[in-house]
Parts: C-alpha cells; sequence; structure tokens
C-alpha cells in the first residue's frame, strides 16, 4: 500500500495480514483528501486506525496524528513506521479501545476525526454519542461504513453528506447548530 499524496507520497507501508484489517483504498483516500483540501497544520485523531494509513495519508498533507488501535500487533507496527519515517513529531500512537482512549482525551479538540469502525456492529452511530460524553470537540467527524448500512445519527450530530466508493461509505458529520 502506497501513500498517495504529500511528503510522504509513494512511500509503502505493509500491511499485515490481520483477521478484520481492511485499509482503506487508494482511491477512497484520495477522494477523502480531494473533498477536504488543505489540511496544513490540523490535528487529526484516527480511530480504529488498522494499519495507520489515514494518519500517515493526513501527516503526509501536513497534519498531525493521533491514532488509537486496539490490536497491539497493529500498533507495533505502527510504532516501527513512525521510528523509519521519522514521524515522532507529528504522530502519536494509543493502544487500546476506542472508547477508553476517547475517555483520556476528555475535553479535547480535534480539527478532523476520522472513523473507520469494524463493518456492522453499530459502532458508527456510536461514535457521535461517545464525543459528547467526553466533551471531545470536533470541526469535522469522517466514518468510513458499509455501504450496505444506513446509519441513524444521534441527535446534535448532522450528516453534511455521503459517498459511496464500491463497498464503502464516507459519511461527514458536523455537530448540528
Amino acid at each position: 500500500m502506497r501513500i498517495t499524496a504529500g511528503e510522504l507520497r509513494g512511500r509503502v507501508l505493509n500491511v499485515p495480514d490481520e483477521p478484520g484489517l481492511r485499509p482503506t483504498p487508494a482511491k477512497v483516500r484520495q477522494a477523502l483528501f480531494n473533498i477536504l483540501g488543505s489540511i496544513d497544520e490540523m490535528r487529526l485523531l484516527d480511530l480504529y486506525s488498522g494499519s495507520g494509513v489515514m494518519a500517515l495519508e493526513a501527516i503526509s498533507r501536513g497534519a498531525s496524528a493521533l491514532s488509537i488501535e486496539q490490536n497491539r500487533r497493529l500498533t507495533r507496527d505502527m510504532e516501527q513506521i513512525r521510528q523509519q519515517w521519522h514521524l515522532a513529531d507529528s504522530w502519536q500512537i494509543k493502544t487500546g479501545t476506542v472508547e477508553r482512549g476517547l475517555q483520556a482525551l476528555a475535553g479535547e479538540h480535534f480539527d478532523l476525526i476520522f472513523a473507520d469502525p469494524p463493518y456492522r456492529q453499530s459502532l458508527a452511530e456510536k461514535l457521535p454519542q461517545w464525543l459528547d460524553e467526553q466533551a471531545i470537540r470536533c470541526d469535522l467527524l469522517v466514518i468510513e461504513e458499509s455501504a450496505h448500512v444506513n446509519p441513524n445519527w444521534p441527535e446534535g450530530w448532522q450528516c453534511e453528506q455521503s459517498r459511496r466508493y464500491g463497498d464503502s461509505t464516507l459519511h461527514f458529520l458536523y455537530r448540528a447548530s
């Protein structure tokens, strides 16, 4: 898997064969970052990080990132990439569940939160509520979900748009005013 743009463009990320791991395809990553436009100096929270490819794409485009992943093997792999690619100043990696990770981040603000929870487990619908419970603020929440699911977002959150790419859909959520 290659980083598609920015300072790290062309670097290869070896993705382990791990049950349930489905890194976001290059086409979807490119589409997302084209929609977002410039993310230079933004702060990204990457939930259910998996391989870390979304954090790396954001860092490559000038953002800083915090990744949360519960699989220790995957976080070890991300740590190795972080060291090899000299990204200590721009990438933090935490091992643990998303729920516990959000508890530790209570009251924080992120410009962008990206989440790619396991498909068909209703976690996508719970994320906005968990953010609210921990008073975590964000300018934009992007959730990748199976195209076969039509989530019901909790009160207080508005889905501005959803874009389908094959089996994946990106939902762009904002807090309702």
